[in-house]
């Protein structure tokens, strides 16, 4: 059938809406609305088929049909039985499958161009952080003290000497 699996439902609106429907109209309402949903919003105003649906007389159909057009619940565009409320929903839905395919499509993407970075052994060839900041070292950087493992013994004898060493005064 359709693309749509599921399709929301204020079921507060649609009470509201059904409130002046008989149990029959209801029941046929509720179906077509189900078809409308089922085939993407364009259902064919198709009586064969539909009676299959509803398991009705063609004349019961044609009854309910006119009285569901007459309330405004459905309406008739280029052959295709409507619903202005579907419109909507499907409209909506159809945008969030979009949504989510073209999301779909740039995960792939960027998964296909990261593996496209390995080597043949399985490796990325790129550089790691810490390379590329030995390559290019910022510019304007205050540098932070050093750790005390990355300290060379002559640093740390000159530090010691110019601690010692008393300070000229201005």
């Amino acid at each position: 059938m359709g693309l749509l699996k599921w399709h929301k439902r204020d079921h507060n609106a649609a009470l509201r809406g059904m409130m002046m429907l008989t149990l029959e109209e209801r029941g046929a309402y509720n179906t077509i609305l189900d078809l409308i949903y089922a085939h993407d919003g364009e259902l064919e105003d198709n009586e064969a088929e539909i009676l299959r649906w509803l398991h009705v007389d063609p004349r019961v159909w044609r009854r309910l049909r006119l009285r569901l057009l007459s309330l405004g619940k459905l309406y008739v565009r280029d052959g295709v039985l409507r619903n202005e409320r579907a419109d909507d929903e499907i409209r909506q839905a159809a945008t969030r499958v979009l949504v989510a395919r073209q999301a779909n499509d740039k995960r792939w993407a960027t998964l296909r161009e990261i593996k496209g970075l390995r080597d043949r052994s399985g490796v990325l060839t790129t550089t790691t952080k810490k390379e590329s900041l030995r390559a290019n070292p910022m510019p304007n950087v205050v540098p932070i003290a050093k750790r005390p493992s990355e300290v060379s013994r002559e640093e740390l004898e000159e530090q010691f000497q110019r601690k010692r060493t008393p300070r000229e005064e201005p």
